[in-house]
């Protein structure tokens, strides 16, 4: 656990409650050297509802994202030199707190969980992005006040959500994810403070979940997470310890549908690691564009993954780590602007072994039917 982000349990509700309504304020604010643009309402409708449609598929209706909305700009004070930034950041509020005391006077706060400010059209000087949240720095100084209510997390999208392929939305939803509180999948520690060259992209669960790559092909939540959360109930969960098994056959409901049945195998292998399986289903809604599509380098992105969790580790650690069968290689989609994923969906026939479990796909169709035996 780190900042009270957390792999497993117990759940630490300091911030978002695992379940219920949340209202978002939407402000765009602009400067004095950038403008803001005319056409902003078409730019964040879609990704204001693409988020609420999100957290309601992976918390099955638990989560309800509302939006209150500020029409027209809101002019910050200063210039935009004052607030540059080169990567995204965490510990750097100044911005946010010049938008929440320009926004206070003709915002009503009251409610209000987290705010989204919204930056011109074509701005440069926030290149990647900022937000803040109850567990960081902009947290332990007391978040915001404002007239109505005190307010403890947000985020600013920045110029890189404007290249093509990327988008408001998924960046949008993997923050909010920090404030239930989810922690990152991808290994930061390797990769950003070490500076290793992973041999898969973003850490050992490659693109398969929001909070492994917001950019990613499978822009879905993982059952672990969902379970932890408390968004998949026990009766969709077939848990059988390893020492336990000698064989088993479970039909999987693909994770994102809204149907009963079981959706994730979960096998003990110890006090503090588990095996994982659940069934994956393309979704041209949320995933990448293209990553729908039926190219056999893809797999047509429906099958099941394997994986392990080791709740040794913890948040930016990698703790999550894909099980794909011998032979298997990182793949790239053209239209899917993110670091290439390891191919780890099974198809019908194929199978993976892991801690001395074997799980092999026997059927596919509107569900996976899996085989488990040591």
């Amino acid at each position: 656990m780190y900042g009270q982000l957390l792999a497993g349990f117990p759940v630490i509700e300091n911030n978002f409650e695992s379940r219920g309504t949340f209202t978002f304020g939407l402000i765009p604010i602009d400067f004095a050297d950038a403008q803001g643009d005319a056409g902003v309402e078409s730019r964040v409708r879609e990704q204001m509802r693409l988020v609420t449609d999100w957290y309601d598929m992976v918390s099955e209706g638990r989560v309800k994202i509302e939006w209150r909305v500020h029409s027209g700009w809101v002019r910050v004070a200063g210039s935009t030199n004052q607030y540059a930034m080169s990567r995204s950041r965490s510990d750097n509020n100044d911005l946010a707190n010049a938008a929440f005391a320009a926004a206070d006077p003709v915002f009503d706060f009251s409610g209000v969980r987290a705010a989204v400010f919204v930056l011109p059209a074509g701005q440069t000087f926030m290149a990647e992005g900022v937000q803040g949240f109850k567990h960081s720095e902009f947290g332990s100084a007391g978040g915001y006040l404002t007239a109505e209510a005190r307010v403890f997390n947000y985020m600013i999208a920045g110029a890189y959500f404007d290249r093509p392929y990327k988008n408001y939305w998924s960046y949008w939803a993997h923050e909010t994810g920090h404030m239930f509180p989810l922690p990152d999948l991808y290994d930061q520690n390797s990769q950003w403070w070490i500076g290793k060259q992973l041999e898969i992209p973003g850490g050992p669960f490659s693109g398969f979940d929001m909070m492994a790559n917001q950019d990613g092909p499978s822009r879905t939540l993982s059952a672990w997470l969902r379970f932890v959360m408390g968004w998949l109930d026990d009766a969709q969960v077939f848990c059988l310890p390893s020492s336990d098994l000698t064989e088993a056959r479970v039909t999987l409901v693909p994770i994102d549908e809204r149907k009963q049945g079981v959706k994730a195998i979960f096998m003990p292998l110890s006090d503090s690691k588990l095996l994982v399986v659940e069934s994956r289903r393309a979704n041209s809604r949320f995933d990448c564009e293209g990553s729908g599509t039926s190219s056999a380098v893809w797999r047509a992105r429906n099958g099941v993954i394997v994986y392990t969790a080791d709740l040794t580790l913890g948040h930016g650690e990698g703790f999550q780590a894909l099980v794909a069968p011998t032979g298997r290689a990182l793949q790239s989609l053209s239209t899917c602007s993110a670091p290439p994923q390891y191919d780890a969906i099974l198809n019908v026939g194929d199978s993976v072994t892991s801690n001395g479990v074997r799980i092999k796909v026997s059927s596919s169709g509107l569900y996976d039917t899996v085989e488990i035996s040591k």
